[in-house]
């Protein structure tokens, strides 16, 4: 067989592990050497993959990345499956932070921690996404004057995300923030212990074509046009739901159901998911 020939069917086996809508492969070792393959190699399609979890199997969806990817994403028994609440079917996906869990410096000589999953990092640049998944602060829940983003859209090598849901002093809010342009939007409150449902469309582009979309409960409470990525940071572009927050002593937890990505907003909206 000649070397050329052999180079095809190695890149025809990478290929056919990348992430294209149907979870994961193997353990997790295995997964997070996938996803870093699939941050260095050339777009595999023209739309950001179908990927679905309604919380129902016995594990999570084989696409999230695991918990111990790259710096970290969650410690060990911080992301279960519950019976507590579901926004459809029986169970939701719990994910709790606790003081420390996966620590790291913030801005302003502040410390972070999060519990957090990732759905994974795509090619998408210049290119649509769509993401839709349902949210639920129980009651009970601390409402402390820290940072606290329950939802992130980010680009990798960006210290910033490009979009950030912020839930703090019982606050909702939004901020958009791309190549030194930040805008802030005030949504409409989180009722504690309600679903909420939240659909985000973005065109990842550096110029003014670039744009953020974001509905809540079927209503668009987003609307930004400009910058949506950076022309000199890496083509791997990845959506995260959970809690990240400055440190604190007190535990939270919050629940999340009917996660999706598509091509469109009918794809991906949570209300639709049965």
């Amino acid at each position: 067989m000649s070397y050329i020939r052999r180079y095809d069917i190695l890149v025809f086996c990478v290929l056919a592990l990348l992430p294209l809508g149907f979870g994961g492969y193997g353990p997790a070792t295995a997964q997070a050497e996938t996803r870093q393959a699939h941050d260095d190699l050339a777009p595999i399609s023209n739309s950001i993959p179908v990927l679905h979890d309604g919380f129902e199997g016995t594990t999570l969806g084989n696409f999230w990345l695991p918990g111990n990817y790259g710096s970290g994403l969650y410690v060990p028994g911080a992301i279960q499956l519950s019976t507590n609440y579901a926004r459809s079917g029986m169970h939701s996906v719990e994910i709790t932070v606790h003081e420390g869990d996966i620590d790291a410096a913030g801005d302003d000589n502040t410390r972070v921690e999060r519990a957090e999953l990732d759905s994974g990092h795509f090619h998408l640049r210049g290119r649509d996404a769509w993401y839709g998944f349902s949210v639920l602060v129980p009651k009970g829940f601390p409402i402390v004057d820290d940072r606290l983003v329950i939802a992130s859209c980010k680009q990798s090598d960006v210290s910033r995300p490009i979009v950030a849901q912020r839930f703090r002093n019982g606050q909702h809010t939004v901020t958009v923030e791309s190549q030194g342009r930040k805008k802030s939007y005030k949504l409409p409150a989180i009722p504690l212990g309600r679903w909420v449902d939240m659909v985000y469309h973005l065109r990842y582009s550096t110029g003014k074509d670039g744009l953020v979309e974001i509905w809540m409960n079927g209503k668009q409470v987003v609307n930004y046009s400009g910058p949506a990525a950076d022309p000199d940071a890496k083509n791997a572009f990845y959506h995260k739901i959970g809690l990240y927050r400055d440190r604190l002593k007190v535990p939270m937890t919050i629940y999340y159901d009917n996660y999706s990505t598509g091509g469109s907003k009918e794809e991906v909206d949570p209300a639709r998911m049965k």
